[in-house]
Protein backbone atom coordinates (compact mmCIF):
# COMPACT_ATOMS: atom_id res chain seq x y z
CA UNK A 1 0.00 0.00 0.00
CA UNK A 2 1.76 3.20 -1.01
CA UNK A 3 -0.91 5.63 -0.53
CA UNK A 4 -3.79 5.90 1.36
CA UNK A 5 -6.36 8.53 2.38
CA UNK A 6 -9.73 7.32 4.20
CA UNK A 7 -11.61 10.24 2.19
CA UNK A 8 -10.32 9.73 -1.16
CA UNK A 9 -8.78 6.36 -1.91
CA UNK A 10 -5.37 4.34 -1.70
CA UNK A 11 -2.86 3.17 -4.22
CA UNK A 12 -1.82 -0.61 -3.99
CA UNK A 13 1.56 -1.27 -5.97
CA UNK A 14 3.41 -4.41 -6.69
CA UNK A 15 5.68 -5.78 -4.04
CA UNK A 16 9.30 -5.68 -5.63
CA UNK A 17 10.27 -8.45 -2.93
CA UNK A 18 7.56 -11.05 -3.72
CA UNK A 19 8.22 -14.05 -5.66
CA UNK A 20 6.42 -16.93 -6.14
CA UNK A 21 6.74 -19.55 -4.19
CA UNK A 22 3.83 -22.09 -5.21
CA UNK A 23 1.61 -21.32 -7.95
CA UNK A 24 -1.32 -22.64 -6.06
CA UNK A 25 -0.89 -20.73 -3.29
CA UNK A 26 0.24 -17.75 -4.31
CA UNK A 27 0.27 -16.85 -7.64
CA UNK A 28 2.15 -14.04 -9.20
CA UNK A 29 0.05 -11.12 -9.87
CA UNK A 30 -0.57 -9.69 -13.44
CA UNK A 31 -1.24 -6.32 -12.40
CA UNK A 32 1.32 -3.65 -11.23
CA UNK A 33 -0.91 -1.32 -9.45
CA UNK A 34 -4.51 -1.10 -8.37
CA UNK A 35 -5.98 2.76 -7.83
CA UNK A 36 -8.78 2.44 -5.61
CA UNK A 37 -11.68 5.41 -5.33
CA UNK A 38 -13.28 5.85 -2.58
CA UNK A 39 -16.70 8.18 -2.44
CA UNK A 40 -18.86 7.02 -5.49
CA UNK A 41 -22.59 5.28 -4.56
CA UNK A 42 -23.03 2.23 -6.47
CA UNK A 43 -25.25 3.33 -8.86
CA UNK A 44 -22.26 6.05 -9.65
CA UNK A 45 -20.14 3.16 -10.22
CA UNK A 46 -21.96 1.37 -12.35
CA UNK A 47 -22.05 4.43 -14.44
CA UNK A 48 -18.50 4.72 -14.29
CA UNK A 49 -17.68 1.14 -15.07
CA UNK A 50 -20.06 1.39 -18.28
CA UNK A 51 -18.12 4.49 -19.29
CA UNK A 52 -15.26 2.92 -18.77
CA UNK A 53 -13.38 5.24 -16.22
CA UNK A 54 -12.78 2.33 -13.58
CA UNK A 55 -12.35 -1.48 -14.31
CA UNK A 56 -14.39 -3.37 -11.11
CA UNK A 57 -16.87 -2.22 -8.78
CA UNK A 58 -16.42 -3.70 -5.13
CA UNK A 59 -20.51 -3.50 -4.40
CA UNK A 60 -23.06 -5.17 -5.55
CA UNK A 61 -24.84 -4.26 -9.04
CA UNK A 62 -28.15 -2.11 -7.18
CA UNK A 63 -31.11 -4.30 -8.49
CA UNK A 64 -32.49 -1.51 -11.00
CA UNK A 65 -29.39 -1.50 -12.85
CA UNK A 66 -29.87 -5.24 -13.19
CA UNK A 67 -31.45 -5.31 -16.21
CA UNK A 68 -29.64 -2.50 -17.82
CA UNK A 69 -26.38 -4.01 -17.32
CA UNK A 70 -27.77 -8.15 -18.06
CA UNK A 71 -28.90 -6.73 -21.33
CA UNK A 72 -26.62 -4.21 -22.38
CA UNK A 73 -23.51 -5.05 -20.84
CA UNK A 74 -23.59 -8.94 -20.21
CA UNK A 75 -20.56 -9.60 -21.08
CA UNK A 76 -18.62 -7.73 -18.96
CA UNK A 77 -20.55 -9.28 -16.33
CA UNK A 78 -19.43 -12.18 -13.66
CA UNK A 79 -22.31 -13.92 -11.60
CA UNK A 80 -20.96 -16.30 -8.84
CA UNK A 81 -22.76 -17.47 -5.66
CA UNK A 82 -21.72 -16.14 -2.23
CA UNK A 83 -21.17 -17.76 1.12
CA UNK A 84 -23.50 -15.41 2.20
CA UNK A 85 -27.30 -15.57 2.99
CA UNK A 86 -30.24 -14.07 4.72
CA UNK A 87 -32.20 -15.80 7.97
CA UNK A 88 -34.40 -14.79 10.95
CA UNK A 89 -33.00 -16.03 14.07
CA UNK A 90 -35.57 -17.36 16.27
CA UNK A 91 -35.23 -17.24 19.92
CA UNK A 92 -35.59 -20.61 21.30
CA UNK A 93 -35.21 -19.32 25.27
CA UNK A 94 -38.28 -17.00 25.01
CA UNK A 95 -42.39 -17.21 23.90
CA UNK A 96 -43.78 -17.62 21.27
CA UNK A 97 -40.33 -19.54 19.80
CA UNK A 98 -39.47 -21.79 22.33
CA UNK A 99 -42.30 -23.85 21.28
CA UNK A 100 -40.43 -26.21 18.48
CA UNK A 101 -43.49 -26.24 16.54
CA UNK A 102 -43.74 -22.93 16.23
CA UNK A 103 -40.72 -22.39 14.77
CA UNK A 104 -41.13 -25.33 12.11
CA UNK A 105 -44.74 -23.48 11.74
CA UNK A 106 -42.32 -20.10 10.73
CA UNK A 107 -40.31 -22.70 8.39
CA UNK A 108 -43.55 -24.06 6.85
CA UNK A 109 -45.12 -20.63 6.35
CA UNK A 110 -42.43 -18.80 4.77
CA UNK A 111 -42.56 -17.72 0.85
CA UNK A 112 -39.01 -17.93 -0.32
CA UNK A 113 -39.85 -17.41 -3.52
CA UNK A 114 -40.75 -13.97 -2.27
CA UNK A 115 -37.43 -13.47 -0.72
CA UNK A 116 -35.86 -13.89 -3.74
CA UNK A 117 -37.99 -11.61 -6.13
CA UNK A 118 -36.97 -8.86 -2.78
CA UNK A 119 -33.01 -9.73 -4.28
CA UNK A 120 -33.35 -9.72 -8.05
CA UNK A 121 -34.89 -12.37 -9.27
CA UNK A 122 -33.66 -16.76 -9.76
CA UNK A 123 -30.42 -15.31 -11.77
CA UNK A 124 -29.09 -13.89 -8.58
CA UNK A 125 -30.85 -15.05 -5.45
CA UNK A 126 -31.70 -18.75 -4.05
CA UNK A 127 -34.63 -19.49 -2.51
CA UNK A 128 -32.82 -21.66 0.97
CA UNK A 129 -33.83 -23.88 3.40
CA UNK A 130 -31.04 -25.39 5.36
CA UNK A 131 -28.54 -23.41 6.87
CA UNK A 132 -25.56 -24.96 5.10
CA UNK A 133 -25.56 -22.83 2.13
CA UNK A 134 -24.54 -24.15 -1.16
CA UNK A 135 -20.52 -23.97 -1.71
CA UNK A 136 -20.07 -25.08 1.87
CA UNK A 137 -18.43 -28.56 2.39
CA UNK A 138 -21.25 -30.57 3.52
CA UNK A 139 -24.01 -29.25 1.58
CA UNK A 140 -26.18 -31.42 0.67
CA UNK A 141 -29.92 -30.11 -1.33
CA UNK A 142 -32.27 -30.36 1.32
CA UNK A 143 -35.51 -28.81 2.22
CA UNK A 144 -37.81 -29.91 5.50
CA UNK A 145 -39.89 -27.04 5.15
CA UNK A 146 -42.20 -27.28 1.80
CA UNK A 147 -44.91 -28.16 0.67
CA UNK A 148 -44.91 -32.37 0.69
CA UNK A 149 -42.14 -32.25 2.73
CA UNK A 150 -40.76 -33.31 6.94
CA UNK A 151 -37.70 -32.88 8.57
CA UNK A 152 -38.17 -36.92 8.43
CA UNK A 153 -38.42 -36.79 4.52
CA UNK A 154 -36.94 -33.90 3.33
CA UNK A 155 -37.37 -33.18 -0.03
CA UNK A 156 -34.30 -31.99 -2.73
CA UNK A 157 -35.29 -28.04 -3.28
CA UNK A 158 -38.19 -25.68 -1.68
CA UNK A 159 -41.37 -25.95 -3.69
CA UNK A 160 -43.74 -23.60 -1.70
CA UNK A 161 -45.60 -22.71 1.39
CA UNK A 162 -47.43 -25.14 3.55
CA UNK A 163 -49.52 -22.65 5.32
CA UNK A 164 -52.02 -25.83 6.17
CA UNK A 165 -48.85 -27.43 7.95
CA UNK A 166 -48.10 -24.01 9.56
CA UNK A 167 -51.58 -23.45 10.79
CA UNK A 168 -51.32 -26.96 12.77
CA UNK A 169 -48.40 -26.48 13.87
CA UNK A 170 -49.48 -23.03 15.43
CA UNK A 171 -52.51 -24.65 16.89
CA UNK A 172 -51.15 -27.36 18.66
CA UNK A 173 -47.88 -25.26 19.85
CA UNK A 174 -50.86 -22.74 21.97
CA UNK A 175 -49.13 -19.68 20.91
CA UNK A 176 -51.35 -17.79 18.94
CA UNK A 177 -52.13 -14.48 19.16
CA UNK A 178 -48.95 -13.69 21.25
CA UNK A 179 -46.89 -10.74 20.22
CA UNK A 180 -44.09 -10.83 18.31
CA UNK A 181 -41.45 -8.06 17.14
CA UNK A 182 -39.14 -8.35 14.53
CA UNK A 183 -35.83 -6.78 14.62
CA UNK A 184 -34.53 -5.58 11.46
CA UNK A 185 -31.94 -3.12 9.87
CA UNK A 186 -33.29 0.00 8.33
CA UNK A 187 -30.92 -0.73 5.40
CA UNK A 188 -31.19 -2.17 2.16
CA UNK A 189 -33.76 -5.13 0.84
CA UNK A 190 -34.33 -5.71 4.66
CA UNK A 191 -37.22 -3.56 4.82
CA UNK A 192 -39.16 -6.04 2.37
CA UNK A 193 -38.08 -8.89 4.03
CA UNK A 194 -39.20 -8.06 7.05
CA UNK A 195 -42.37 -6.75 5.88
CA UNK A 196 -43.32 -10.14 4.48
CA UNK A 197 -41.83 -11.98 7.92
CA UNK A 198 -44.53 -9.86 9.66
CA UNK A 199 -47.63 -10.65 7.19
CA UNK A 200 -46.58 -14.31 7.31
CA UNK A 201 -46.73 -14.26 11.76
CA UNK A 202 -50.11 -12.18 11.25
CA UNK A 203 -51.50 -15.18 8.78
CA UNK A 204 -50.33 -18.06 11.24
CA UNK A 205 -52.30 -15.70 13.86
CA UNK A 206 -49.58 -13.78 15.99
CA UNK A 207 -49.92 -9.96 16.38
CA UNK A 208 -46.77 -9.39 14.65
CA UNK A 209 -45.02 -5.65 14.15
CA UNK A 210 -41.33 -4.39 12.76
CA UNK A 211 -38.81 -2.12 14.87
CA UNK A 212 -36.23 -1.05 12.11
CA UNK A 213 -33.24 0.10 13.23
CA UNK A 214 -29.33 1.04 11.01
CA UNK A 215 -27.33 -1.86 10.78
CA UNK A 216 -24.65 -1.02 12.60
CA UNK A 217 -26.97 -0.96 15.70
CA UNK A 218 -29.27 -3.64 14.81
CA UNK A 219 -26.13 -5.98 14.58
CA UNK A 220 -24.90 -6.18 17.94
CA UNK A 221 -28.31 -5.55 19.81
CA UNK A 222 -29.95 -8.75 18.69
CA UNK A 223 -27.17 -10.70 19.52
CA UNK A 224 -27.35 -9.27 23.50
CA UNK A 225 -29.70 -11.38 25.66
CA UNK A 226 -30.63 -8.76 28.10
CA UNK A 227 -32.83 -7.06 24.84
CA UNK A 228 -35.15 -10.20 25.08
CA UNK A 229 -35.65 -10.10 21.21
CA UNK A 230 -37.60 -12.58 19.80
CA UNK A 231 -36.84 -12.79 16.06
CA UNK A 232 -33.71 -10.79 14.16
CA UNK A 233 -33.31 -10.01 10.40
CA UNK A 234 -29.98 -10.81 9.55
CA UNK A 235 -27.77 -12.34 7.41
CA UNK A 236 -23.91 -14.18 7.44
CA UNK A 237 -21.37 -14.26 5.12
CA UNK A 238 -18.46 -16.68 5.57
CA UNK A 239 -14.94 -15.48 6.30
CA UNK A 240 -13.79 -18.49 4.58
CA UNK A 241 -15.16 -21.77 2.84
CA UNK A 242 -16.28 -24.05 5.74
CA UNK A 243 -19.30 -25.73 7.37
CA UNK A 244 -18.25 -24.05 10.60
CA UNK A 245 -18.39 -20.79 9.94
CA UNK A 246 -22.16 -21.09 9.69
CA UNK A 247 -23.23 -24.14 11.80
CA UNK A 248 -20.66 -23.56 14.56
CA UNK A 249 -20.50 -20.14 14.61
CA UNK A 250 -24.06 -19.42 14.42
CA UNK A 251 -25.70 -22.24 16.47
CA UNK A 252 -22.73 -23.71 19.08
CA UNK A 253 -23.55 -23.68 22.42
CA UNK A 254 -20.42 -22.00 23.38
CA UNK A 255 -21.06 -19.14 20.07
CA UNK A 256 -24.10 -18.19 22.68
CA UNK A 257 -22.75 -15.61 25.80
CA UNK A 258 -25.70 -14.11 27.18
CA UNK A 259 -25.41 -10.51 28.30
CA UNK A 260 -22.52 -9.36 25.53
CA UNK A 261 -23.29 -7.72 22.28
CA UNK A 262 -20.73 -10.60 20.66
CA UNK A 263 -22.66 -13.42 20.58
CA UNK A 264 -23.25 -14.55 17.36
CA UNK A 265 -25.47 -17.29 18.09
CA UNK A 266 -28.73 -14.57 18.15
CA UNK A 267 -31.39 -17.76 18.31
CA UNK A 268 -29.91 -18.69 22.10
CA UNK A 269 -29.81 -22.13 20.58
CA UNK A 270 -28.32 -25.22 22.43
CA UNK A 271 -28.30 -28.77 22.07
CA UNK A 272 -25.26 -30.68 23.04
CA UNK A 273 -26.08 -33.90 21.13
CA UNK A 274 -25.64 -31.56 17.61
CA UNK A 275 -22.83 -29.83 19.49
CA UNK A 276 -20.73 -33.53 19.78
CA UNK A 277 -21.78 -34.18 16.17
CA UNK A 278 -20.50 -30.78 14.61
CA UNK A 279 -17.05 -31.27 17.09
CA UNK A 280 -16.78 -34.86 15.42
CA UNK A 281 -17.36 -33.20 12.12
CA UNK A 282 -14.38 -30.50 12.65
CA UNK A 283 -12.53 -33.15 14.22
CA UNK A 284 -12.60 -35.44 10.73
CA UNK A 285 -11.87 -33.37 8.93
CA UNK A 286 -7.99 -33.60 9.68
CA UNK A 287 -8.15 -36.99 8.77
CA UNK A 288 -11.58 -38.07 6.57
CA UNK A 289 -12.57 -34.90 4.35
CA UNK A 290 -15.35 -37.30 3.56
CA UNK A 291 -15.98 -38.07 6.75
CA UNK A 292 -16.34 -34.82 8.03
CA UNK A 293 -18.57 -33.67 4.69
CA UNK A 294 -20.78 -36.39 5.61
CA UNK A 295 -20.97 -35.45 9.55
CA UNK A 296 -21.43 -31.86 8.65
CA UNK A 297 -24.54 -32.75 6.29
CA UNK A 298 -25.96 -34.67 9.31
CA UNK A 299 -24.90 -31.87 11.58
CA UNK A 300 -27.37 -29.46 8.97
CA UNK A 301 -30.32 -31.53 9.01
CA UNK A 302 -30.42 -32.46 12.32
CA UNK A 303 -30.02 -28.55 12.95
CA UNK A 304 -32.84 -28.01 10.47
CA UNK A 305 -35.47 -30.07 12.91
CA UNK A 306 -34.88 -28.33 16.26
CA UNK A 307 -35.45 -25.27 13.45
CA UNK A 308 -33.44 -22.49 15.47
CA UNK A 309 -33.76 -19.93 12.55
CA UNK A 310 -35.63 -19.17 9.36
CA UNK A 311 -32.99 -19.65 6.39
CA UNK A 312 -34.80 -17.08 3.76
CA UNK A 313 -32.08 -16.83 0.04
CA UNK A 314 -28.98 -17.32 -0.79
CA UNK A 315 -27.30 -14.93 -2.91
CA UNK A 316 -25.66 -14.35 -5.97
CA UNK A 317 -22.54 -12.00 -6.46
CA UNK A 318 -23.23 -9.50 -9.57
CA UNK A 319 -19.54 -7.99 -10.49
CA UNK A 320 -19.31 -5.79 -13.69
CA UNK A 321 -15.96 -4.99 -15.48
CA UNK A 322 -14.48 -2.98 -17.61
CA UNK A 323 -14.48 -3.82 -21.43
CA UNK A 324 -10.67 -4.10 -21.29
CA UNK A 325 -10.46 -6.37 -18.66
CA UNK A 326 -10.16 -9.89 -18.75
CA UNK A 327 -9.06 -13.21 -16.48
CA UNK A 328 -11.23 -12.50 -13.46
CA UNK A 329 -10.75 -15.30 -10.87
CA UNK A 330 -13.42 -16.25 -8.52
CA UNK A 331 -11.86 -18.04 -5.57
CA UNK A 332 -13.71 -20.83 -3.34
CA UNK A 333 -14.31 -17.69 -0.94
CA UNK A 334 -16.44 -16.20 -3.79
CA UNK A 335 -13.76 -13.13 -4.33
CA UNK A 336 -12.12 -11.75 -7.18
CA UNK A 337 -8.65 -12.41 -7.44
CA UNK A 338 -8.02 -8.54 -8.76
CA UNK A 339 -4.21 -9.75 -9.02
CA UNK A 340 -4.95 -12.01 -11.73
CA UNK A 341 -6.59 -9.35 -13.58
CA UNK A 342 -5.58 -8.83 -16.76
CA UNK A 343 -6.40 -5.35 -18.28
CA UNK A 344 -5.35 -4.30 -21.81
Amino acid sequence: MTRYDPATGMVLERNPYFREWAHDAQPAGYVDAIQVTFGLDPEGEVTAIENGQYDWMYEDVPLDRLGEVGSRYAGQVQIYTLLLYYYAALNVRIPPFNSLKARQALNYAINRHAMVIYHGGAAVATPLCQLLPQGAPGYEPSCAYTKGASPAHPLPQWQAPDLEEARKLVRESGTAGQKVTIIAPLEGRYAAMAMELRSTLASLGYEASVRSMTQTVQFPYVQNSDNHVQLALTGWNADYPSASTFLQTLFACASFRPHSDNSPNMSAFCNPDIDALMNKASAAALTSPTESMQRWTEADRALMAQAPAVPLVQIKRVSLLSKRTRNAIVTLNDEILLSQLQVR
